[in-house]
């Protein structure tokens, strides 16, 4: 099981980002963390492979929020930074 979340996400940000997301994955199920400031989605797909980054690219660079995938089973995840080199760091 996949979960995607963004970070430094502002409050205007979150409808769009859902809309935008939906529109690929329209069964996964999404949460705002106020605290942290992170929107995540859960169950969005079965491994990593299963993913659309160019997708998350695309969302990091239009809102400025930053992009953690997560595989739950494998604890294997790759980031995204909008500010950063424009490139996944896989852990």
């Amino acid at each position: 099981m996949v979960n995607v979340s963004f970070s430094t996400i502002s409050n205007e940000g979150i409808n769009p980002i859902i809309e935008r997301f939906n529109s690929d994955y329209p069964n996964s199920i999404h949460s705002y963390d106020s605290d942290e400031a992170e929107l995540i989605f859960k169950n969005v797909a079965d491994d990593l492979k299963g993913v659309d980054t160019f997708l998350f690219e695309e969302i990091c660079y239009e809102f400025e929020v930053c992009c953690y995938i997560q595989d739950v089973e494998n604890k294997t995840s790759k980031n995204y930074y909008f500010d950063e080199e424009d490139e996944w760091i896989y852990k």
